[in-house]
């Protein structure tokens, strides 16, 4: 990098200040507030096997022979009067059954998979007494992952906006702030949310009675094992197996597509103005370490709010100088996109991405917001500005 003067340097950190102070970002909020305590759980039924009837036992005939006669009778019968014995009937000679054939009963229905123990994604043992038919899902990772699986809730988080079939369902306040109260008068059976960022409620959500899974989508290995898990849970493995392999497949020809070897730092910023980068362990890092690209700044300590993302001082962009810089705006439009305040500023003109026309804005809600089943989605769409398949 070449020195530059002081007052050119002085200009430029004025400049990304401006800007960034004209980014209004979201601050999430959190609630603390604890729930009405309330019975929730209707009541659970385990469905016993009818019980086969014992088929009746079959007796083995054994067969009297019959003698022929060998001399005329003496006398001839009366005509007019009927013989006091039937004749005997010729039998066929056959086998004794060793068991009885064709039996009547009905046959045993399948057992229930309920009562169920699973493990969820923060690794707690969770009993589910029946099939869950009312499911109450607050996280927009969870809500995805459960229709993917083939299920349905009852009511969300206002977060949760995809499929477009779950928009009239009940809100239930924000994915960071949900009110315990409105979940409860839900009469849930089943209480879904996200590991890393809603395991502080567990011990509202606990007193509901509901049982309560935690999902998690920071991999694609997480993203198809929650999907499964969630099969599991509502009695539709099949489907949620299959759904999970279609996702991995679009992945793995995403990345076959896709030319790696390049270094990239993913950039976002919060209320104070401060720049972060997404380290390999967040989800927008992991979808750019599936596609083979390095990252400056993995070793780089975890700060601010989002979980996997590091503080990142302007200076060190010039430092770590990345073949490719992608930019996430957690606000939609019409608030200016972070990438074109980058590209406005004249000092970061040298820097490798932007002057080779690497520097591209990541859609906010498939990258940063709703992690998930679109995961899909999100490498294809990496691949694609990185010039692949």
């Amino acid at each position: 990098m070449k020195n530059s003067s002081v007052g050119g340097q002085s200009r430029f950190w004025i400049a990304l200040a401006l800007f960034l102070l004209a980014i209004p970002l979201t601050v999430l909020a959190c609630s603390e507030s604890e729930p009405t305590a309330t019975s929730t759980v209707p009541p659970t039924h385990t469905a016993a096997p009818a019980a086969s009837p014992t088929p009746e036992p079959t007796a083995t005939a054994t067969q009297e022979p019959t003698e022929a006669p060998t001399a005329a009778p003496t006398q001839a019968p009366t005509p007019t009067q009927p013989p006091t014995e039937p004749p005997t009937p010729e039998a066929t000679p056959t086998l004794a059954p060793t068991q009885a054939s064709e039996p009547t009963s009905t046959p045993e229905p399948i057992a229930e998979h309920y009562p169920l123990e699973v493990i969820d994604m923060l690794g707690m043992t969770v009993k589910l007494q029946a099939k869950p038919t009312r499911i109450v899902s607050i996280s927009p990772t969870a809500t995805e992952m459960l229709y993917v699986a083939g299920g349905t809730a009852i009511a969300r988080d206002s977060s949760s906006t995809f499929p477009s079939e779950v928009i009239d369902l009940p809100e239930l306040g924000g994915a960071y702030s949900p009110s315990f109260e409105a979940i409860a008068a839900q009469r849930p059976d089943l209480i879904i949310i996200e590991a890393l960022t809603q395991a502080r409620f567990l011990g509202p959500l606990s007193q509901l009675g509901a049982p309560v899974v935690a999902v998690r989508a920071t991999s694609l290995e997480d993203v198809t094992k929650g999907i499964n898990l969630l099969g599991q849970i509502i009695d539709n493995v099949e489907e949620a197996e299959q759904a999970a392999q279609e996702i991995s497949e679009r992945v793995s020809s995403a990345i076959e597509g896709s030319e790696g070897g390049r270094s990239v730092l993913i950039l976002i910023s919060d209320a104070d103005r401060n720049l972060y980068a997404a380290k390999p362990q967040s989800y927008p890092g992991a979808i750019a370490a599936m596609l083979q690209l390095s990252n400056p700044a993995a070793e780089l300590p975890d700060s601010g709010t989002f979980p996997g993302f590091a503080l990142l001082p302007p200076e060190q962009l010039f430092v770590m100088n990345p073949d490719i810089l992608f930019t996430i705006t957690p606000a939609p439009e019409p608030v200016p996109r972070l990438s074109a305040g980058l590209a406005a500023a004249p000092a970061l003109a040298q820097l490798k991405a932007i002057a080779s026309g690497q520097l591209h804005e990541l859609d906010h809600v498939i990258f940063l917001r709703n992690p998930g089943p679109r995961i899909a989605d999100a490498v294809e769409a990496m691949a694609e500005l990185l010039g692949g398949s």
